[in-house]
């Protein structure tokens, strides 16, 4: 997957996001299999990459499924969702030191994960998961970057937990926070 800016990836059209809900409709929220899928694969395409995450990673598993099926579902409101994923890109790169050289190995990892636990995968869906995931993360390094435009803050209307602006936190796989449980020194 290649790297590009947040002004050369538009959001993908309406029928390559349904082609992206349709590959995780039936995936439920939280998905422990998609989560687990999506880590196994990264570690074996990145072995270096385990040592920054905590020994129990089922934590942040969780927050990484619940992530993205949040933002697959909530991707008809374009301007939020880029608005959340600009303040995760940027709280990553903060705190966590993500590079942007780690995205296309998440990326990678995650179209496989998908293709894995998706009992309606079609290749026309692997390329769509390609261009959402471009979209996806143009955002969070144009983020990391401290791009806070084109996107307006979220919208008030009565968002609960499970939508996109106070929705779980998800951790780009680079680094565990400073102090985690498992976090092995360097």
């Amino acid at each position: 997957m290649t790297l590009r800016r947040v002004s050369e990836v538009p959001l993908p059209d309406q029928g390559t996001i349904e082609l992206v809900r349709l590959s995780s409709v039936d995936i439920p929220e939280g998905s422990a299999r998609l989560a687990r899928s999506f880590y196994d694969n990264l570690f074996e395409m990145v072995p270096s990459v385990r040592s920054m995450f905590a020994d129990d990673i089922r934590p942040q598993q969780q927050r990484m499924a619940d992530a993205l099926l949040s933002v697959v579902r909530h991707l008809d409101d374009p301007d939020e969702v880029a608005h959340h994923l600009r303040r995760l890109g940027r709280q990553h790169h903060r705190e966590l030191g993500v590079l942007p050289e780690h995205y296309p190995y998440v990326g990678r990892a995650l179209v496989r994960a998908v293709s894995e636990v998706s009992p309606t995968w079609t290749s026309s869906m692997s390329s769509a998961w390609v261009l959402v995931y471009q979209w996806i993360t143009a955002q969070m390094i144009a983020g990391a970057e401290g791009d806070d435009t084109p996107p307006a803050p979220p919208r008030a209307r009565g968002l609960g937990e499970d939508r996109i602006p106070n929705g779980p936190q998800y951790q780009v796989p680079g680094r565990a926070p400073a102090g985690a449980p498992g976090r092995h020194s360097r």
